[in-house]
């Protein structure tokens, strides 16, 4: 069944794509929309192929380098003013960057670094493109979930206590260069108090 399933997505993948293309070029020659289906198409014999030889780390690679093309033609084709590729190139190559790393993707150093690399890459993308709005703090509030998760993992109440300062830190910036007029942060503040709050009372002082 296995040797069957690979040549028969192969074959299934390449038919469909031919039939989208024919039906491209009756319809709408002057508009190549069959390219987009016809590359994620590609997932399915790839994922077959590399799930029977266990190549999940080589899968990973090519599914990422895959997307970036699907998303770079979009974007070549319908916006070749603006490179918003750039931004999203860069968090899809993580996927086979952890798949690589294995077990060294779990250690703090790992995650710190790779963290570090992926703030730094979209501040100089904010400085370039667009100076006048720091939009890099909601990325980079994100990503600095990663290097806080596997830190503090098996340390409940440091975890806690540093999640709340990164999510009051990242609602008062929000709130300060959006609506520095109107102080609406206090609201998520005070709901995320009850995280450390809570991990105190109900596991530290209950075994206490």
């Amino acid at each position: 069944m296995q040797r069957g399933y690979v040549p028969f997505s192969i074959i299934a993948s390449l038919f469909t794509i031919l039939f989208l293309f024919v039906v491209n070029w009756l319809t709408t020659p002057s508009e190549i929309w069959a390219i987009y289906p016809a590359l994620f198409l590609l997932f399915w014999p790839l994922n077959a192929l590399f799930k029977f030889q266990d190549g999940h780390k080589w899968y990973s690679l090519i599914a990422s380098i895959l997307l970036i093309l699907v998303l770079l033609t979009i974007n070549l084709i319908q916006t070749p003013d603006y490179l918003w590729i750039l931004y999203a190139w860069l968090p899809l190559l993580y996927w086979p960057l952890i798949m690589f790393a294995g077990k060294r993707a779990a250690s703090p150093n790992f995650a710190v670094i790779a963290s570090i690399v992926f703030v730094v890459y979209y501040v100089g993308l904010n400085l370039y493109f667009e100076p006048g709005f720091p939009w890099l703090i909601f990325p980079a509030f994100v990503i600095l979930w990663w290097p806080l998760s596997v830190t503090f993992a098996k340390r409940p109440m440091l975890f806690s206590m540093f999640g709340t300062l990164l999510v009051a830190i990242f609602f008062w910036n929000v709130n300060t260069l959006t609506t520095p007029d109107v102080i609406w942060a206090v609201y998520p503040i005070f709901a995320v108090l009850w995280w450390p709050l809570s991990i105190y009372f109900f596991v530290y002082k209950r075994t206490a």
